[in-house]
C-alpha cells in the first residue's frame, strides 16, 4: 500500500471534530500529504430546501443556502482557531447525504485515505441514525481510519 497524499476528513461540526482534523494533519505531516475537511449538509426530509427563510430587514434566502453559509462559517472559524498546518489544507461544505456524498468524492477526486470520528452509538440509537462510518468503512475504495469521539470532548 502506498503512502497516503491526499486525505479527506469529513466532520459532523461537532466537539470532537478539531481533535478529528489535528489527527488527520499529524498524520500528513510526514507524507506531505494534502487535507481536505468536508462537512456534508443533508436537508431535512420533512422541509423543502428551498424553503424560504427571511425576517423583517433581510433578503429571503432559502434553507439550503441559510444552512451551507452557517456551515462554512463554522467550518472557516474551527479552522482558523488551530495551528497554522505544515500540510496544504483545503475545506469545503456540500450538500446530500453524507456517507453517498462522501463516496462519491472519494471516486470522483482519487482521495486515498479518509480520516473521521465515530461517537460509537450502539444499540437502537445507532440503528435508528445510521452509522456513516459504518457505510463507508464497507464501501470506500481507500483506507477508512476511524477515531472514537466522546461527547464530551471539549476541545
Amino acid at each position: 500500500m502506498a503512502a497516503p497524499s491526499r486525505i479527506l476528513v469529513p466532520v459532523d461540526l461537532s466537539e470532537g471534530s478539531r481533535s478529528i482534523i489535528d489527527y488527520a494533519l499529524q498524520l500528513a505531516r510526514p507524507f506531505n500529504a494534502s487535507v481536505e475537511v468536508l462537512h456534508a449538509w443533508e436537508p431535512p426530509q420533512y422541509v423543502a430546501p428551498d424553503l424560504l427563510v427571511a425576517a423583517p430587514g433581510w433578503n429571503p434566502l432559502s434553507l439550503e443556502q441559510v444552512a451551507l453559509d452557517t456551515a462554512g462559517k463554522e467550518l472557516a472559524t474551527l479552522l482558523r482557531q488551530m495551528e497554522p498546518p505544515s500540510v496544504p489544507l483545503k475545506h469545503r461544505v456540500v450538500v446530500g447525504e453524507a456517507a453517498s456524498t462522501i463516496l462519491e468524492l472519494v471516486e470522483k477526486e482519487g482521495f486515498d485515505l479518509i480520516v473521521m470520528g465515530t461517537h460509537g452509538r450502539r444499540g437502537l440509537p445507532r440503528l435508528l441514525l445510521g452509522s456513516v462510518a459504518q457505510k463507508l468503512v464497507s464501501r470506500a475504495p481507500c483506507p477508512v481510519l476511524t477515531l472514537h469521539v466522546s461527547q464530551d470532548t471539549k476541545k
